[in-house]
Formats: structure tokens, C-alpha cells, sequence
């Protein structure tokens, strides 16, 4: 039986999951203000939180990380250009007053990461690397896949994992599965990832 709240996204490389996982992120996070909880076991948390500040402002992503990290802008470039601070502050406010929590890591270490992620109730839950994620759990595939699917039924919640591999897709066949910039692709701006385009491939 297929899982449709169950979502696993095989992604080739992090130029395909961070523009699409961010617009996620604003998508339920802002926009429909649900309660959303991601693991991240790739990246920093505040990397993910500029490029969201950079989506919802428009503001070039560079500036945004130049601002909130201001000893590493070391070009003039970014050291003299100002960005718009209304905008700035907006988003910020924006991101403040939603109920996004991003982690990378868990407080107890001998608790299990499928009983750390999966203990409270979220309409959402993103874990962005499902291959790390299953290599740090305890936990075998079978006890995983219904520890899922139990969640998403006892809470109405919506589950979106990430995996760079390719396998995966096969093994978790009673979730919805599907490969990035495979049926469609997406086009964004380089700038601060807001989707441009989503094309259909032939």
C-alpha cells in the first residue's frame, strides 16, 4: 500500500535539493504556516535559514550570508553594497513568527535518531539526508518504514525525505517516490532560488 504522505526525493547532487528543499520550506513554513520540524545531517542550519531570509526578501543570497556572518565579507563588493533593510527585517520577522525548527543534531546521544525525530507532533517533517539518517539509526528498514507510515497517520502529517541514492527508491516502494528534474524540471534564479519555471520534460 503506497503512503501518499510519505514523499522520498532521490537528488543527483545539493544543486538540485537545496533550491527545491528551501522553497519547501517557505511553501508550508510561511505561506501555509504549518509546523514543521527538519533534520539536517548535510549542512549547517543557518545556511538553510539564509537562503530562506534570501528567498522571501529577493535579496541576492550572497549579501544575506555577508550580513549575517559580516567578518567573512572580505570583498569590496559585498562590504559596500547595502541591501534593502526593510525587506531584510521582514523576512526575518517573517521566519521568527512561523514554526519552522531546523536541527542538526539531538540532545541525548544514546537516543535512537528514529525516536528522536519521530516523538512529536508535526504536520511536516523533512530529513535531508534519508541515507544518513538510516546508516545513524539503530532501527532495521521494516521498523523504520512503519514507525513512518504510523506517524503520518496518527498526526495527518507529511513526511519529505531526501536521498542521493539511487536504491533507496526501489527499497521504500510503498512511499511516494520520485527522482528531481525528472518528469519536470525546475528552473530557478541563481540568485536567491525562487522557482522561474517548472517545465515538463518530453
Amino acid at each position: 500500500m503506497i503512503n501518499d504522505n510519505v514523499s522520498l526525493l532521490y537528488f543527483k547532487s545539493p544543486k538540485e535539493k537545496i533550491p527545491l528543499l528551501i522553497n519547501i520550506l517557505e511553501e508550508y513554513g510561511i505561506k501555509q504556516n504549518k509546523k514543521i520540524y527538519m533534520q539536517s545531517f548535510d549542512i549547517k542550519s543557518s545556511y538553510y535559514v539564509n537562503h530562506l531570509i534570501s528567498l522571501i526578501s529577493k535579496i541576492n543570497f550572497k549579501y544575506i550570508d555577508s550580513y549575517m556572518f559580516p567578518i567573512g565579507a572580505k570583498s569590496n563588493d559585498l562590504k559596500n553594497y547595502k541591501i534593502n533593510a526593510n525587506k531584510f527585517v521582514e523576512a526575518i520577522e517573517k521566519i521568527r513568527k512561523s514554526n519552522i525548527s531546523i536541527s542538526t543534531s539531538k540532545i541525548y546521544d544514546d537516543e535512537d535518531w528514529l525516536d528522536y525525530i519521530f516523538n512529536y507532533s508535526y504536520q511536516v517533517i523533512i530529513i535531508d539526508n534519508f541515507d544518513k539518517f538510516i546508516e545513524k539509526s539503530n532501527k532495521n528498514t521494516k521498523t523504520i518504514i512503519k514507525t513512518i507510515n504510523n506517524y503520518t497517520k496518527k498526526y495527518k502529517a507529511e513526511i519529505i525525505l531526501f536521498t542521493n541514492d539511487i536504491k533507496k527508491i526501489n527499497t521504500f516502494k510503498n512511499f511516494k517516490t520520485s527522482i528531481i528534474n525528472d518528469s519536470f524540471i525546475f528552473e530557478y534564479d541563481k540568485h536567491n532560488h525562487q522557482i522561474l519555471n517548472i517545465v515538463e520534460r518530453n
